[in-house]
């Protein structure tokens, strides 16, 4: 089944945050979108497992670095 696509518009300062992210945590913009509305409209149980589990490794992974400072 193919996936609808959206299109939105951001601020140039948003975009340069959320590349940051991805190329820190190695994530995609799809699925840091994703997860940040499922989040915001409480549906995060819509998205697929894996891509929940890929999330709570990154945040894991993020925490471990946070700790070895």
């Amino acid at each position: 089944m193919e996936k609808p696509q959206i299109a939105v518009r951001i601020s140039p300062s948003l975009l340069d945050k959320l590349n940051s992210y991805i190329e820190k945590t190695g994530t995609t913009k799809t699925d840091v979108v994703i997860n940040a509305l499922a989040q915001y409209i409480g549906c995060i149980d819509s998205v697929p497992l894996t891509q929940r589990m890929a999330e709570l490794e990154r945040q894991m992974k993020e925490l471990r670095d946070l700790v070895k400072k």
